[in-house]
């Protein structure tokens, strides 16, 4: 049951606006309106939820310019948000809170060029019941497609598995598929198979079996890692994740079919409630029973990947 603060806070937005919505209209009379965004928190919300922020902001104030101070590991992904300007605090670790002026006067940023500051942005409540209105589109960066990652040689349909994200250490339940089930996956669609399996991950921490088995965990920077997605990759199986969402709205074609795996159905892309900008991009969720991912069966994630490879063999 929401908390008496949050239903007073609901009922305030609804009413007079949220503080987002009041700052950029405020700001907007500015005649040259700069805004200044600290995001330190996850690599998925830059298009869940920033983006959507900047589109707001340019429709209502035309010609506005947007400047992001972030930690290094996030500096190529906002590089395609549509940020204007994407500043780097050295060791800067996630979840850190900064001071802005002391960040600023580290970084040289004159405080006093922008209208507004957000210093610690809250997308998910300035988005609410709003969310379908500004949706996420991401360019894609066409010198990021030399950055692919070489793939051994071979014939086959190359399936990549996101076995671990680094968002599931910030949430109070599982959102990683247990590693068992995804050995249990991988000896069903061995060398024979037809299927050519590209690992991704934050960390290779736990070590799967497969001849067919390519890990790339923790060994890919953004930029190649969307660009694998993108010029490798004709399937994803992935939960939701940073990962997830920023290759399911780039806005470009390419053929990929995405099988998510889903704890809670009211996070990431589901929750955003819009299509890919990718007309070519297919996507087939599929929800954990009880919302409990490790009840999430070997069974319907085969069968949700060999209708995928049957499509694509097809096509």
């Amino acid at each position: 049951m929401p908390s008496l603060s949050s239903i007073a806070r609901r009922l305030s937005d609804q009413t007079f606006g949220t503080a987002f919505e009041r700052t950029i209209r405020q700001a907007a009379r500015h005649p040259r309106p700069a805004f200044l965004f600290f995001w330190n928190r996850g690599l998925g919300d830059i298009a869940l939820g920033l983006v959507p922020l900047f589109l707001r902001i340019h429709q209502v104030a035309p010609g506005a310019r947007i400047v992001v101070v972030t930690r290094e590991e996030l500096r190529s992904a906002f590089g395609i948000s549509g940020a204007d300007e994407v500043h780097v605090l050295p060791g800067l670790k996630r979840e850190d809170r900064t001071d802005m002026r002391h960040a600023c006067a580290k970084l040289g940023i004159d405080l006093q060029r922008f209208a507004a500051v957000f210093g610690y942005p809250d997308p998910n409540r300035w988005l609410e019941g709003h969310r379908s209105e500004h949706p996420p589109r991401l360019p894609w960066n066409a010198d990021w497609d030399a950055l692919a990652p070489a793939l051994p040689a071979g014939s086959g349909i190359v399936v990549g598995a996101h076995v671990n994200s680094e968002t599931a250490r910030y949430y109070g339940y599982r959102k990683d598929w247990p590693e068992q089930e995804w050995q249990q996956l991988f000896s069903r669609f061995g060398p024979d198979s037809g299927v050519r399996w590209v690992l991704l991950g934050f960390t290779a921490t736990h070590v799967f079996e497969g001849a067919n088995i390519t890990d790339l965990r923790g060994a890919t920077e953004f930029p190649a890692l969307m660009s694998l997605l993108r010029n490798r990759l004709r399937i994803l199986l992935a939960p939701d994740s940073g990962i997830l969402s920023m290759v399911y709205y780039i806005d470009a074609p390419f053929a990929l079919d995405v099988i998510s795996l889903w704890a809670d159905p009211r996070q990431g892309v589901l929750h955003q409630g819009v299509p890919s900008p990718n007309p070519l991009l297919r996507h087939y969720p599929l929800v954990a029973p009880g919302e409990d991912i490790r009840a999430l069966r070997v069974e319907i994630v085969e069968a949700a990947l060999r209708n995928c490879l049957a499509a694509a063999n097809n096509s």
